[in-house]
C-alpha cells in the first residue's frame, strides 16, 4: 500500500495516511453517507506502531485538511486546529512553543490497541512533528491529489 501524506520527525515517529475509497461506493446521492471516507493509516510511535482503517473523513473535510496544511506554510494565516466530525483524527499546530510543532491526536478507530486501559478507558495518545521539518505544501499538494480520486458526491 502506497501512502500519499506523510509526516516523520527526526525522533523516529511517523504518520502516512491514505484514502481507501467511498465507505458506501453504491451510494452516490445519499447526504453525508456517499462522502465518507474510508482513511488508511500506519503510525509509528514512540511506544510502540499500528494501523488503522477507518471512516473518519467526508470528503470536504478531506479537503478542508489539505487547505489547512497550505495555510500552515504561512504561520500567521491559518486557525490552530483541524478537526473534523469523527473524532478519530485531529491536526493542531502549536506554535507559541519554544519549537512550533504540528500535533496530531489520534482517538476512536484510529487509536492502537493498547491504548485501552482494564476500565476500557482511552488514553490520549499523540505525535508531535516539529513544524519546520514538515513541507506543510508538498503534504498539501500529495492529499489534494489522492483526493481527486474521491470527489464530493452531494451538497453540504
Amino acid at each position: 500500500m502506497v501512502f500519499v501524506m506523510k509526516l516523520a520527525g527526526k525522533d523516529g515517529q511517523s504518520l502516512e495516511l491514505r484514502i481507501l475509497g467511498y465507505q458506501f461506493p453504491h451510494l452516490a446521492t445519499m447526504p453525508y453517507d456517499s462522502n465518507w471516507l474510508i482513511v488508511a493509516g500506519n503510525v509509528t510511535h514512540a511506544r510502540g506502531s499500528w494501523q488503522f482503517t477507518d471512516p473518519c473523513l467526508l470528503t470536504y473535510e478531506a479537503a478542508a485538511l489539505a487547505s489547512w496544511m497550505d495555510r500552515l506554510a504561512e504561520a500567521d494565516r491559518f486557525s490552530s486546529i483541524c478537526d473534523f466530525m469523527e473524532p478519530s483524527l485531529e491536526f493542531r499546530a502549536l506554535v507559541e512553543m519554544d519549537r512550533p510543532v504540528l500535533r496530531v491526536t489520534f482517538d476512536y478507530g484510529a487509536l492502537p490497541s493498547w491504548a485501552a486501559d482494564e476500565r476500557g478507558a482511552e488514553e490520549q495518545i499523540w505525535i508531535d512533528f516539529a513544524i519546520e521539518e514538515l513541507d506543510p505544501r508538498l503534504l498539501a499538494q500529495q492529499w489534494h491529489a489522492e483526493l481527486a480520486k474521491y470527489p464530493q458526491r452531494t451538497p453540504r
